[in-house]
């Protein structure tokens, strides 16, 4: 073929690939990839296409080789490192899509969707001001880019500075009034401002104007569970996880809408309820009367006189689910030994590094953390862990595995009547459990009960909250 010839076909290679890309179409852009990449020279933009091919496709570690691949053949292409970024930010990969932002901005300073995505992989690093001032440079250097201005404002959101973002989403609903994304952001900062009856009606006008999407139905679900319409939130809930089959998220509060019984809450759901609610959890929790890390401390001094005196310490304690180390402030003049928590939301293990008061942070979930080894425990506390899962038979054995011989297991369940099932998904995404169900696990997992007690564990929108206190030790051979 005369080089004429390949340059007419590359060029057609090349913008048909592209097409297919954003016509969103990457499994038929591959084969004329593949043979892009066979004409001479073309190497480089037929990987970096293919690199978005596969990212497109979900195949992430492939994409990743390919951006791999097209920075060993230009390690300082800005082209290279966005992809990758995006790609890493794509599996999670935070402080590697970070890195790959930040050598794309340096690569090309003059570039806003650069800047915009280094303060999108700052945003999901939780990195708040420094993502505001990358998308606020972005913004200013493409001021016409509503997707920039939507992603700023949601940075606005997370961080709670909520009237920025009121203006900045308003401004991107009024550009692209049939654009759901930037209505469901608008909505939820509405929400997250304690206007749920507002951010319904956003959601619903949004609704009528954009047609079906995940977003709008999930926020108008939870605006509804806000003012306590949940009968008129479960088939908002249910539309938002069948229109995205992959969100365990919605999943699970389809679930808990629909009265379904899943065996425990999915972690994407525990880490996007917790990692949302991190900055707020402590003063919300506080509104509602919550009594559950007083009532652990009661009930290890009432076991443990010598500790409740001062003439002992405790320790090693290990924290399930240590949330923002609420736990730890309870013990925090009982302890003498390390403070260990685990929790599955980084958002969370933030806000309990800031208390010093944990020897070490893990994030993890709880039962693969417990199956992964830790040293024998004096102590180990659940506080409000265990109303996530429906089955408990697993973790209790775990538990059992991980205390020292004469350790002590504290938790607490909401309390199902007896006379039903052995547990119950509620419509709010917990579970609550029926005292003769705790009876046979503990038994089952080798663990003799010191105390069971009945408590309200805290405030809800229709009264307190029963629960079980319930404090154990392994039962001897």
């Amino acid at each position: 073929m005369t080089q004429q010839a390949n340059s007419a076909l590359a060029v057609r290679l090349h913008a048909g690939a592209r097409q297919l890309l954003r016509d969103r179409r990457p499994g038929e852009a591959l084969p004329m990839l593949d043979r892009l990449a066979r004409l001479p020279g073309l190497e480089r933009p037929a990987t970096l296409l293919r690199g978005e091919a596969l990212a497109a496709l979900g195949r992430l570690e492939e994409a990743e080789a390919a951006a791999d691949l097209a920075l060993a053949q230009d390690p300082e292409c800005p082209m290279a490192r966005q992809l990758r970024a995006r790609i890493r930010l794509a599996g999670g990969q935070g402080d590697g899509a970070v890195e790959d932002a930040a050598a794309a901005v340096m690569a090309a300073p003059w570039d806003p969707a650069a800047k915009a995505l280094l303060g999108t992989a700052l945003l999901e690093r939780r990195s708040f001001d420094e993502a505001i001032w990358f998308l606020g440079e972005a913004m200013a250097s493409d001021p016409g880019n509503p997707g920039i201005r939507a992603r700023l404002g949601q940075a606005f959101m997370r961080a709670g500075r909520h009237e920025a973002a009121a203006e900045l989403l308003a401004a991107c609903c009024a550009a692209e009034p049939a654009h759901p994304g930037h209505a469901a952001l608008r909505a939820q900062n509405t929400l997250l401002t304690g206007d749920a009856a507002a951010a319904a009606a956003l959601a619903r006008e949004a609704l009528a104007a954009c047609g079906a999407d995940p977003s709008l139905h999930s926020v108008l679900a939870h605006a509804l569970v806000a003012m306590g319409r949940m009968t008129e939130a479960a088939p908002h809930f249910a539309a938002a996880a069948r229109l995205a089959p992959g969100n365990g998220y919605l999943a699970h509060l389809a679930a808990a809408a629909e009265g379904m019984e899943p065996e425990r809450a999915t972690d994407a759901y525990l880490t996007a309820v917790f990692d949302g609610y991190a900055p707020r959890f402590e003063q919300s929790l506080l509104a509602l009367g919550y009594r559950v890390p007083g009532l652990m401390r009661r009930l290890l001094e009432r076991h443990l006189p010598d500790v409740a005196s001062g003439e002992a310490k405790l320790g090693p304690v290990l924290d399930l689910g240590c949330g923002t180390g609420l736990v730890g402030v309870a013990l925090a003049d009982l302890l003498g030994g390390p403070l260990t928590g685990i929790d599955i939301s980084p958002g969370m293990l933030e806000q309990a590094a800031v208390k010093h008061l944990y020897a070490a942070l893990h994030h993890a979930e709880i039962s693969e953390a417990l199956r992964a080894g830790l040293p024998p425990q004096a102590v180990i506390i659940a506080a409000d862990v265990f109303i996530y899962l429906g089955r408990l038979e697993e973790v209790l054995c775990l538990c059992r595995q991980a205390l020292a011989p004469d350790g002590l297991l504290a938790f607490s369940v909401e309390r199902l009547p007896g006379g039903g099932p052995d547990w119950r998904l509620g419509p709010a995404g917990r579970y609550a459990h029926a005292p003769g169900y705790l009876a046979r696990c503990l038994a089952a997992a080798g663990l003799s009960v010191l105390e069971q007690r009945e408590e309200d564990l805290r405030l809800e929108q229709d009264g307190p909250v029963p629960g079980l206190l319930v404090l154990a030790r392994p039962a001897p051979h």
